[in-house]
């Protein structure tokens, strides 16, 4: 079965833009998103510059009660892959759903939620803990928002496998289509983790770059001088699809 899958549609939430045109316009500009860390007082922390998304305010996509109930990795998630959706003029109905998958690659699930929920456990007491942060933690709760708010019912799982989680659920995606349990997949890859535990262990870790005075100049991997990574949050999302269906459609 020589099934050839293509991409029909992009959407994507960066510290460079909240959607794909912004995004690419900051890209070909040569413009970097990373800078001095706004979420917290890093002054403390070795690393103090992160690629943080800015001006993303999740009331403008969701209703109050269901922004409150989700984690911005799942924000971040939901948004790009809506994008994604509408670039592809993609219809999601009864006709096609469980022919429509999802497949998200995350690391860290909730930490922001985890984070403030220990905060409130610690200074209020476990009966002051929310009874939404088990699924607003959850690794998989991105793909599963995704499905429910787009409507796929197809195949849905997260990958999780470090800095190769996106990259693992875009191979995965193409080949649930390739072997034909899909005509679509929503796939991509999405963290939001710039809290202070993450930074300092990574930072503890000698992981991350520690160029503080010059952010936009640190991301530098096939440098001589590189001395870390930089940390980021986002979400991206691709379309994937079949591509005879892509054609007929």
């Amino acid at each position: 079965m020589n099934k050839r899958v293509v991409v029909t549609g992009m959407g994507v939430v960066t510290p460079l833009g909240l959607d794909l045109p912004s995004t690419w316009q900051g890209l070909i500009n040569g413009k970097s998103g990373i800078t001095r860390i706004t979420s917290f007082d890093p002054t403390e922390f070795s690393t103090q510059i992160a690629g943080e998304v800015k001006g993303f305010d999740p009331k403008q996509y969701f209703a109050a009660r269901e922004a409150r109930r989700m984690d911005p990795f799942t924000h971040f998630t939901v948004v790009a892959s809506q994008e994604a959706v509408k670039q592809a003029s993609l219809k999601i109905n009864a006709s096609n759903a469980n022919d429509i998958g999802v497949i998200i690659g995350n690391n860290k699930g909730g930490i922001i939620t985890l984070c403030q929920q220990m905060e409130v456990l610690s200074k209020r007491g476990p009966r002051r803990i929310s009874p939404f942060l088990i699924p607003m933690m959850m690794v998989n709760r991105a793909a599963a928002e995704v499905a429910a708010i787009t409507g796929a019912k197809g195949c849905n799982f997260t990958t999780a496998s470090a800095c190769a989680s996106g990259a693992n659920a875009i191979g995965e995606a193409f080949h649930v289509i390739k072997r034909g349990d899909a005509n679509v997949m929503i796939t991509g890859g999405c963290e939001a983790a710039i809290t202070p535990i993450i930074v300092a262990a990574f930072s503890s870790m000698k992981a991350l770059s520690s160029r503080n005075d010059e952010p936009q100049r640190a991301s530098r991997p096939f440098d001589a001088d590189r001395d870390g990574f930089v940390l980021a949050e986002g979400g991206a999302a691709l379309v994937l699809e079949e591509r005879e269906h892509a054609i007929q459609r």
